[in-house]
């Protein structure tokens, strides 16, 4: 796997945050989250590929103990790290 599932998580937050407020673009990432999980386990398990799969399951269960209880700090950190993506891209 070349890019975590919390880094995935993130991309796709930022992606949807274009679109829609906080709790929505939160809310659409972690379900396309859900997808992509799905669809990886598919192909590693097509390759044989039994380590991907458990290290693939083992991220999503770690994301799901950080979205469970309360995932107010880290929409606040995907919203901070996503300003601080824009603002290293504005020219100075």
């Amino acid at each position: 796997m070349d890019e975590t599932l919390m880094a995935t998580f993130k991309r796709y937050y930022a992606d949807y945050r274009g679109a829609a407020n906080v709790d929505q673009s939160f809310s659409d990432a972690y379900q396309a989250i859900a997808y992509h999980v799905i669809e990886q386990t598919e192909q590693f398990a097509q390759e044989g590929n039994l380590a991907d799969i458990q290290n693939l399951i083992r991220e999503f269960k770690e994301i799901g103990l950080v979205v469970g209880p309360s995932n107010d700090s880290l929409k606040e950190r995907f919203e901070q790290e996503l300003v601080e993506q824009v603002l290293d891209r504005t020219p100075t």
